[in-house]
């Protein structure tokens, strides 16, 4: 699967990955913000991050299931260090424009989180495909720390 290495990059001082696959339907998105709040509340995110890291997996899953093909998976991976909780969520999405990061859901994932990246690549599976990936970090302290 495309850039999986961001997830990945720090591996050195990460725990395990906890992976997610579901269907990309608005109605996994209570299951999946649910596994998001657990992994940050385990690893001593304060309050308002959890809520935060809860929000921001709202907008990016729900960003990737309006354009993800019939039938296609929600693949989230979810990755804590000691300093923060690195995500990426996939799906399979058919070829066109690019979604706007001049968007207000993109404003609002920015806000929300302390980096975020969107990168789309050929669907191995499907060739006249893509795979399109949203990464973001959030740290435990927010981006004031």
């Amino acid at each position: 699967m495309p850039n999986i290495e961001a997830v990945d990059r720090n591996a050195a001082t990460s725990r395990s990955v906890v992976e997610l696959r579901v269907r990309a339907a608005a109605t996994q998105l209570s299951i999946i913000r649910a596994v998001a709040a657990a992994i940050a509340g385990q690893e001593d995110f304060d309050l308002d991050s959890i809520a935060d890291v809860r929000l921001a997996i709202d907008e990016a899953c729900s960003h990737l299931i309006l354009r993800a093909v019939d039938g296609a998976s929600l693949v989230c991976r979810f990755q804590p260090s000691e300093t923060d909780l690195n995500v990426s969520i996939s799906a399979p999405t058919s070829p066109g424009e690019a979604p706007s990061q001049r968007s207000f859901g993109w404003h609002v994932l920015n806000a929300l989180t302390d980096s975020i990246e969107l990168t789309r690549d050929v669907d191995p599976d499907n060739p006249s495909g893509e795979i399109t990936v949203l990464t973001f970090t959030k740290n435990k302290q927010g981006s004031d720390a």
